[in-house]
């Protein structure tokens, strides 16, 4: 490991970043887990199929012998002064077999590596590295002419084409050769020769019937070949039907009138052409997802906005807001959670913080939050826990998984508020842990996009624990214009996921109406200012509608979002037996979006689509 120049790490404390190689030992942080020892490695085959971040690593886990990508940020060298903070004896029984596997290999590394390059291997899907083994085919190919062509004293035999058409065009030549003083080819030396067999005894009749069978075809070949060849001098020859088809070009000792290449067609030009056909031929034996990455949309991905904690909202700031005395733990820094954990330290409350990118904590540490390593280290320190991630996996990992809320076994005393966009079942899932484990539970759908956020507008749709929902009182005024507490666990994800789908639906029919004005050539601008003047007008459509007639997709409620959302309704719709054909069509439109590209721009993306 090489050093590079000083930065600032989690914690606060400057530290060197290190440039990581294969074989080094390091701590990796990967969510929902404690630090943990692990090997840099070389991607198996199963991981180069994943999306992953940039500045990722390949890491090895030692212990469960896994792999996965991980952040350079949450990586730090095995051997350190931080090495025996991280390796303290009192971790799970999993963490200390993984210790003693390290130290194994630190002694033998024999098995491991063996484990190591048994994953490793040859893909069998389309990469880049494919892509590259096609240029390296013709590149070699190109060597072997030219090597061929010395060998041989210019005379250059080019096969294009599978072994058997080489094979029968060989035989042709070789007739020909025999017949024409003109033509010679001399075999290279390094053929191997045929083995050689002992031919049955023919009747005297068979035998004059194949050498006059073979002396016509020579003749017809002859001349079939004699006049594809024949082009004014200067002429290009490189488009002949038969070097399309891969027949063998013998140049270099030919008689001006029929054979020769430098009158008829140049090298580079009858090499551009070979090339192309054997591009064509590998092509056509590999599987067909091959070169399927030549086909790939180009879009830009939108910048990460980074969170200005100097900012503050005019609404917010005219707000009378009395700071609970209450600790408020928040897991997820996302769009949302980052833009909500600011607001709540500006109005004075005590934050304490965990997001998997640890990067992103800095801001909010440098604004007064505290940052811990795992969600059970927030549970600890708070007294209300607040979490917001993407999905209802990411929102059940948190809970139940490794390092999760409910490796506290005691939540006496704890509250646990759910504000991802979950589905009726997982909220109920989450809540039935929870109380499980003494602890009180609320869900609190929020309904808005990241300006809303900002500007404290937000809509906070609630269900579960009434006395967790006053508690929770100071922080949703904070940040939403409106509260409503809607009763029993999974009300909240309902009507959340019911007003998602009227979003939706209106947004892919504001694109389509979009689309066609454009083929028509009419402004969308005058569209949308006399849609301002209807009874139709909705501040949300009109803010779509001039994001899509500007082309600004920069993410408000980011179109992955919305079409999780989708998922999830048609999913309940399903275990109603609910028809919902509309709402089908309009998640196939965003489910093409998202093929496009455009997952992380915001939902009024569907645009691009309905344009195209």
């Amino acid at each position: 490991m090489s050093k590079n120049k000083k930065m600032s790490l989690s914690g606060g404390d400057t530290t060197e970043k290190f440039i990581y190689k294969p074989k080094d030992l390091i701590w990796a942080k990967m969510k929902g887990f404690t630090p943990w020892p692990g090997m840099i490695v070389e991607p198996p085959l199963d991981l180069l199929t994943q999306q992953r971040r940039a500045n990722t690593k390949c890491v090895f886990f030692f212990g469960s012998r896994n792999f996965a990508w991980i952040e350079e940020n949450n990586i730090k060298p095995f051997e350190g002064p931080w090495k025996e903070e991280l390796a303290k004896v009192s971790k799970p029984a999993a963490f200390r077999h993984a210790m003693a596997d390290i130290d194994k290999y630190i002694d033998d590394p024999a098995e491991v590596d063996d484990q190591i390059n048994e994953s490793c291997g040859v893909p069998n899907h389309a990469t880049e590295a494919d892509f590259d083994k096609i240029r390296d085919a013709v590149d070699s190919d190109e060597n072997a002419v030219d090597a061929d062509a010395d060998a041989n004293n210019g005379v250059v035999v080019h096969v294009v084409g599978s072994p058997d058409v080489s094979e029968a065009v060989e035989g042709e030549n070789n007739a020909d050769s025999s017949a024409s003083p003109t033509v010679t080819a001399a075999t290279p030396a390094t053929a191997k020769s045929p083995a050689k067999r002992t031919p049955k005894a023919k009747p005297v009749s068979a035998v004059s019937a194949t050498k006059a069978a073979k002396a016509s075809t020579t003749k017809s070949a002859q001349k079939r070949r004699i006049s594809a060849h024949q082009t004014p001098t200067g002429a290009n020859t490189s488009g002949l039907p038969n070097a399309k088809r891969g027949k063998r070009v013998v140049s270099g000792g030919a008689t001006p009138g029929n054979f020769d290449g430098a009158s008829s067609s140049s090298p580079t030009a009858r090499r551009r052409v070979e090339v192309d056909d054997l591009l064509a031929s590998l092509a056509a034996k590999r599987a067909p997802n091959a070169i399927a990455l030549l086909d790939r949309p180009v879009v830009t991905r939108p910048e990460t906005q980074a969170i200005d904690m100097n900012s503050r909202s005019n609404t917010l700031a005219d707000r009378d807001i009395v700071p609970s005395e209450l600790t408020f733990g928040f897991l997820g820094l996302g769009m949302m959670g980052s833009t909500i954990v600011k607001d709540l330290i500006y109005t004075g409350h005590k934050v304490v913080v965990w997001n998997r990118t640890i990067d992103k904590c800095q801001p909010f540490v440098e604004a007064g939050a505290e940052v811990k390593d795992t969600p059970m280290d927030v549970v600890e320190a708070a007294d209300i826990i607040f979490c917001c991630v993407s999905d209802p996996k990411g929102a059940k990992d948190l809970v139940f998984g490794n390092c999760g809320v409910l490796q506290l076994k005691d939540l006496r005393n704890k509250a646990y508020v759910e504000m991802s966009t979950v589905d009726p079942d997982t909220s109920l899932d989450i809540g039935e842990g929870i109380k499980q484990c003494n602890g009180r539970y609320l869900e609190a759908q929020i309904h808005g996009s990241r300006q809303e956020a900002a500007d404290g507008m937000l809509i906070i749709l609630a269900g579960g624990d009434r006395t967790v929902f006053e508690e929770c009182h100071s922080c949703f005024k904070t940040i939403a214009k409106n509260t409503f507490f809607l009763g029993n666990v999974g009300n909240a994800c309902k009507v959340n996921l019911i007003l998602q789908t009227i979003q939706a639906v209106s947004l892919v029919g504001l694109a389509e109406a979009l689309a066609l004005a454009d083929r028509f050539s009419i402004s969308l601008n005058d569209i949308i200012d006399i849609f301002d003047l209807t009874s139709m007008k909705s501040p949300l459509l009109l803010a779509k509608g001039k994001e899509m007639a500007k082309g600004d997709f920069n993410p408000q409620q980011p179109l992955s979002h919305m079409q999780r959302d989708l998922r999830l309704v048609l999913n309940m719709a399903e275990n109603l037996d609910q028809s919902m054909p509309v709402t089908s069509i309009t998640n196939e439109v965003f489910k093409h979006t998202k093929r496009l590209g455009y997952s992380e721009h915001d939902s009024s993306a569907v645009f691009v689509r309905s344009r195209f």
